[in-house]
């Protein structure tokens, strides 16, 4: 008899156990698709504007640079692996095999209020496709109130600012045209170091599917036509992250119709707070807080040529 009660019982324990994790899928699919449904609806009132969305004019031949950017801080924060790199590193390799780490610009001279821009042979500047430094690196704090930001708020400042010093410190575009994508993390890895502080940033030890994965993103956003192709792909390769990367599409359709540069902050702001408020774990949350932010950040740091 009392065999037979621990057999009962633990049957009834796994039965119970098995009934909670449906329950807890349940639950997650339902936080997912709640927080679609609300950024649906924030998209649904932009796209009532008759205008045409002003990023979808001037960042388009940029965009996938953008995209890896945020698939690869996603990525990052979701998996707990070399979360800085893995941003950073996504991005960089992106430009760098669509060619944005080839062209040499700089200010010549002002002619009137018109600045004449010159190319210039040499190693004298490693790109032309970023904005000037203090546009780059302004207002990438995105909390409706700064007084209350923290160190993680600031991913997007820190971000850009890797991603300019290690461009300034190795300002050689015949560098950069024939380094390999584990050197690019190395090099980047390096400025991380240096920049972020202690208290947000453990990760020192690059992982061989940190590299790889950077390498995946860089080499399929040559091929991609566009955003929705490249998470396609993304989802097909890293399946874990196919919910996360939905939501992401998301941001990316609300991204292509706000006007302005204010609505664009505004839209990312409010995409932070569904994201905050919704009933997804809190990985899940930091994981969409930081491609929103890194997002954001980084379409003010890349740029189309003029």
């Amino acid at each position: 008899m009392t065999i037979m009660a621990l057999i009962s019982c633990s049957t009834a324990s796994v039965d119970i156990y098995e009934e909670n994790a449906d329950d807890s899928e349940v639950c997650v699919e339902e936080s997912y698709a709640r927080l679609n449904n609300d950024i649906l609806v924030l998209n649904l009132e932009l796209s009532q504007q008759e205008t045409r969305g002003f990023l979808g004019r001037l960042f388009k031949s940029v965009l996938n640079v953008f995209v890896a950017d945020v698939v690869g801080a996603v990525k990052g924060v979701f998996t707990g692996d070399n979360i800085w790199q893995s941003a950073q590193g996504s991005s960089f390799s992106s430009a760098k095999k669509q060619g944005f780490i080839t062209g040499v610009y700089v200010l010549n001279e002002i002619i009137g209020n018109a600045p004449r821009r010159v190319a210039m042979l040499g190693d004298t500047l490693a790109t032309s496709c970023v904005q000037p430094r203090e546009d780059a690196l302004n207002n990438l704090v995105l909390v409706q109130n700064p007084l209350l930001a923290t160190a993680n708020d600031s991913l997007g400042f820190y971000h850009n600012l890797i991603i300019y010093n290690t461009l300034e410190k190795n300002n050689s575009v015949n560098y950069w045209k024939s380094v390999s994508d584990e050197a690019c993390v190395l090099k980047l890895n390096e400025e991380i170091i240096s920049t972020i502080p202690v208290s947000c940033y453990s990760d020192v030890s690059i992982s061989d599917e940190t590299i790889q994965f950077c390498s995946f993103i860089g080499e399929e956003s040559v091929k991609c036509e566009n955003y929705k192709e490249l998470i396609n792909v993304a989802e097909v390769k890293y399946p874990e992250l196919e919910e996360i990367l939905n939501v992401i599409s998301l941001y990316f359709e609300g991204m292509e119709l706000v006007e302005t540069d204010e609505e664009w902050e505004q839209y990312c702001k409010d995409v932070i707070d569904l994201i905050s408020n919704s009933g997804l774990s809190e990985r899940d949350k930091e994981s969409l807080k930081a491609g929103v932010t890194v997002g954001y950040a980084s379409s003010k740091l890349w740029k189309c040529e003029e």
